[in-house]
């Protein structure tokens, strides 16, 4: 039973004061800035009906003693009577309308790189390209592996193609299939 008490009581030791104190004033933070958010969301939207998941998962880290140990300092935000003009909701309208179109762009490039299961490691019919490159090849890796390792540059840059040419051809010899990816977000 004493090794017990011994144990639990290792992080009321004096040394930690400071860190307890810091860590009460973040949660009050964190508190009185969920509670003007909440307010602020209820103002515009009406009653969060019903809650997302997340908040009902750590709904018993609230505290009980919420508006007691609260400070002076605490800013409180009246919005009931906030009104939100025309521009503003345009503002946000627009808003939603780019990241619809900046979600729907990533989609257009991760499903312009994914690459079907039945297809050869080095099929690269879905991927050419017509356009010739804009710089020398190479040019710029042998600036970046110059930079980072000096004068063996030249001999890490040589490793790395024979490790690729190697790959290759084993590729090549071997004619490898992807292994079929499922998603876990059925």
């Amino acid at each position: 039973m004493e090794d017990g008490s011994a144990v639990m009581s290792w992080f009321s030791d004096p040394m930690y004061t400071r860190y307890w104190q810091h860590y009460q004033q973040a949660m009050a933070w964190y508190q009185r800035h969920r509670r003007a958010y909440s307010k602020a969301w209820e103002a515009a939207y009406g009653p969060r009906h019903p809650r997302h998941p997340r908040e009902r998962r750590y709904a018993d880290w609230q505290e009980d003693g919420d508006e007691e140990s609260s400070s002076d300092s605490e800013i409180e935000c009246d919005v009931s009577n906030m009104e939100i003009s025309e521009e503003l909701r345009q503002y946000f309208a627009e808003t939603e309308r780019h990241r619809e179109e900046l979600k729907k762009q990533l989609e257009a490039e991760e499903q312009d790189c994914y690459v079907p299961a039945d297809h050869d490691l080095h099929g690269a019919s879905w991927r050419s390209s017509v356009a010739p490159p804009n710089e020398r090849p190479g040019e710029r890796r042998a600036a970046e592996m110059k930079k980072l390792y000096g004068e063996d540059a030249s001999k890490i840059l040589a490793m790395e193609a024979a490790m690729q040419l190697t790959f290759e051809r084993n590729c090549d010899l071997k004619r490898p299939k992807y292994w079929p990816v499922i998603p876990l977000k059925l």
